[in-house]
């Protein structure tokens, strides 16, 4: 029984150290010296204020600014007029660091547009035009200017466009004028046909003819006479006024012809021997080129009513003898007798 009991407690004793040895994964698990968790709770420490620190970023340079070139345009208006100049402005702002450079200005002008002159030395070769700025300075703006004519022969509706470029240094910019528009135009001309000379109390006649030389169509055309005359008689578009008259002419193409045909009367101090004067002048809503030839003057002598004619003795009033003529014919003498 002794060495029975003896040596089941020594089994037990042998193995009691044993089970006091913790494996290293339990070590792994287990508190730590901080008392902590193991390899997980040291990570978890780190989010609560014991994160390693951030790594040190090396200060950016900062960059120099770029070179650039700007270009600006405006233009005289969205509609120009056949025969007249207009000027079309432009400035040039220089930017970035370094010395002054040379600008130099390009533009194409459209065949409808005549180079008249420019500011800042400008000269023509054939379509281009090109302005020699000069030195320009980094953050300063240089302005100048084209100055052109458009064409008589241009197109109504025709669009002008016009691009241009600047270069300074060794930037570019490109920028194009404003779009403008040809204006559509007419030019209407008047021509009259007056008598030079009429009898008082009688209906004047006059013709008037307008034409339109282009280059568009002439529209709401309207002929208006102002003086000392009421109409008579006229074309079926003629409406009287307080002094004178009015007709519609309607539409007009390029190259057409409209004429009119009317008898006025002179007002009633208008007497013979003076001379009857009132003016025509034709207008449309269409822009005329050329006003000074859309009126005429009316200049007429009123001369006399024409006597009326006498009338010669009638054939009875010859046969019969006149009392006079009786009166001087001879008496026959009484003779006497013896």
């Amino acid at each position: 029984m002794t060495g029975r009991v003896g040596a089941r407690g020594f089994a037990v004793l042998a193995a009691a150290p044993l089970l006091g040895v913790a494996p290293p994964a339990a070590h792994a698990d287990g508190p730590g010296p901080s008392g902590g968790k193991g390899h997980h709770g040291h990570k978890s420490g780190q989010g609560k204020g014991q994160a390693h620190a951030k790594p040190h970023k090396r200060p950016v340079k900062q960059k120099k600014p770029a070179r650039s070139v700007r270009l600006h345009t405006s233009g005289p208006g969205k509609t120009v007029v056949p025969g007249r100049t207009y000027d079309w402005p432009f400035a040039v702002t220089a930017k970035g660091p370094g010395k002054a450079g040379r600008a130099v200005f390009r533009a194409t002008l459209p065949k409808s547009l005549e180079f008249v002159s420019g500011r800042r030395d400008c000269a023509a070769s054939g379509w281009t035009v090109e302005c020699d700025l000069g030195p320009v300075r980094a953050g300063e703006t240089v302005a100048g200017m084209i100055r052109a004519k458009v064409s008589r022969s241009a197109r109504p509706d025709e669009t002008l466009r016009m691009p241009a470029t600047v270069t300074w240094r060794t930037k570019r910019a490109a920028a194009d004028f404003p779009v403008a528009r040809v204006a559509r135009t007419a030019d209407l001309v008047m021509s009259r046909t007056a008598p030079a000379t009429a009898r008082t109390g009688t209906a004047i006649p006059y013709e008037l003819k307008i034409r339109n030389r282009g280059p568009a169509t002439a529209e709401n055309v309207f002929v208006r006479a102002s003086g000392p005359v009421r109409l008579f008689t006229g074309n079926a578009a003629c409406i009287p006024e307080d002094t004178g008259f009015v007709c519609g002419v309607g539409a007009l193409r390029p190259g057409e012809t409209r004429t009119l045909r009317f008898k006025v009367m002179p007002a009633g101090n208008v007497r013979a021997g003076k001379v009857l004067r009132y003016r025509s002048r034709v207008t449309s809503s269409t822009m005329d080129l050329n006003p000074r030839n859309n009126a005429a003057s009316m200049r007429t002598r009123l001369t006399a009513a024409k006597a009326p004619s006498k009338k010669g003795p009638s054939t009875k009033a010859e046969s019969k003898p006149s009392k006079k003529a009786h009166a001087k014919s001879p008496q026959p003498k009484r003779g006497t007798d013896g």
